[in-house]
């Protein structure tokens, strides 16, 4: 490859120099022609005078024309430099010549280039920066929402206090709209348990044979309906939900399908991420939890059969032992009495005394209760501040002599109490078998009705 031997090619220390010398003709020569008048006085009688002024006054021009050339290729430089120096990189710096100016345009241009793609790089950082800012913040929410949960569950909250709350906390993950869990009734159908921004009724959804909800438990796993993901079958329950995006998880309770939990939305070509499966995954855990720990609490109480305040036995015993003490009765023709008695203005106390004094004197009329008697007869707690009395072997009559001894006793208890409000009592029902009733709820339902109309 040749190298370009033109002006343009050169650099500008030789333009200039050709600038300068082409300028500096006029001068030299008027400067030789003060040292050698004869030498030109000769010249000039053989050449046109006007002819030669007119040549030396053109290569001066044209050397002027040279250095006004170089000066406004610096002064463009100059203004497209500031221009890019404000702010513009889009600007492109155009290259007219190989010299040193045009290496400067062209070290500026990919200095320029530079900028810029750094430029696009820091906003591609600070977008997922802002990303990543927007992720902490919701794993942040989460986290708080999963220890609220798990809060509640220790507390021993209500279930539906604790679903509740999952539902609201559900809500803010994957861009959700709604959030709901769906439970399994004992006749096999999904019904709405607790949700969020669903605008549906809290009927009965689906029933367990149907043909989503048979995929959703056979699977165990998560089932994504998104842009990306989806089934024909799960169409009923998304119209049903009336959403279009969903992302649901089986709940299990003793390896036994129990409910569904899940997110939606109506967002056009939505994809779940992967982040949004595995939250939904932790939370289906946490109500796992919580809706395992509500039936063994259930189960338990179905097996305990004494009160926590009092030690006497609970409503669910008497009312069972009141049913098995009238079948033996009816068997051997023999009687059983029933007493239910009731705290005289005990509401009114707790108002005055508070729930510690109330709970003490409850306790206190349950000891006195409880230690009148040490055969066959049964002590319980019967709802909020009554108490029941099974009297196997004894007839209304007999029955009734008792209740009137329990209240004596009671009377006793508080006679020495120098407040007139403090000086409890007990009004009393006598019922038997069969005489007021077959079985232990009609025997129970009279009782009531005859302390209500006391």
């Amino acid at each position: 490859m040749t190298k370009s031997t033109s002006l343009s090619s050169k650099g500008i220390r030789h333009k200039l120099f050709t600038a300068v010398c082409l300028m500096s003709v006029i001068p030299i020569l008027v400067c030789l022609n003060f040292a050698f008048p004869s030498l030109f006085i000769s010249f000039l009688s053989k050449t046109s005078f006007k002819f030669i002024i007119l040549i030396m006054i053109s290569i001066s021009l044209l050397g002027f024309v040279l250095i006004k050339q170089i000066i406004e290729h610096i002064i463009r430089m100059a203004r497209e430099v500031k221009s890019i120096a404000e702010g513009d990189t889009d600007k492109y710096i155009e290259i007219k010549s190989e010299d040193e100016i045009g290496q400067l345009g062209s070290a500026i241009n990919q200095l320029t280039s530079r900028i810029k793609e750094n430029m696009n790089e820091l906003e591609d950082y600070g977008s997922k920066t802002a990303q990543i800012n927007i992720d902490i913040q919701k794993r942040v929410v989460t986290m708080s929402g999963l220890l609220q949960i798990s809060s509640l569950i220790t507390k021993g909250a209500k279930l539906d206090d604790i679903l509740h709350l999952c539902v609201e906390k559900l809500k803010s993950v994957a861009d959700s709209s709604a959030a709901f869990i769906l439970f399994l009734d004992n006749n096999g159908k999904l019904v709405i348990r607790a949700q969020a921004g669903l605008s549906v009724d809290c009927g009965a959804l689906l029933a367990e044979g149907d043909e989503c909800v048979s995929r959703v438990f056979q699977g165990g796993v998560l089932t994504v309906i998104d842009a990306k993901n989806f089934n024909a079958s799960c169409l009923k329950l998304l119209s049903l939900l009336n959403i279009k995006n969903l992302l649901c998880l089986p709940i299990y309770l003793a390896h036994k399908p129990a409910a569904i939990a899940g997110v939606g939305n109506n967002i056009p070509d939505f994809i779940y991420k992967r982040d949004d499966q595995e939250l939904l995954d932790i939370f289906g855990k946490q109500m796992a939890i919580a809706i395992e720990s509500d039936w063994l609490t259930a189960k338990v109480e179905g097996l305990e059969i004494k009160d926590m305040l009092t030690g006497l036995y609970n409503e669910r015993y008497v009312r069972h032992h009141l049913d098995e003490e009238i079948k033996r009765a009816i068997i051997y023709q023999r009687p059983c009495g029933f007493v239910l008695a009731r705290i005289q203005n005990f509401t009114s106390y707790q108002k005055l005394y508070g729930q510690v004094a109330s709970e003490a004197v409850f306790k206190k009329i349950a000891s006195s209760l409880s230690a009148s008697f040490s055969g066959i007869e049964k002590v319980g707690r019967f709802a909020d501040y009554d108490f029941a009395v099974i009297l196997p072997e004894k007839n209304k009559r007999q029955a009734q002599k008792t209740a009137e001894e329990l209240q004596k006793n009671v009377e006793t208890l508080f006679q020495d109490e120098p407040l007139k409000d403090k000086r409890l009592g007990i009004s009393v029902a006598v019922v038997e078998n069969p005489l007021d009733g077959v079985d232990s709820n009609e025997l129970i339902s009279i009782a009531r009705n005859l302390l209500n109309n006391k």
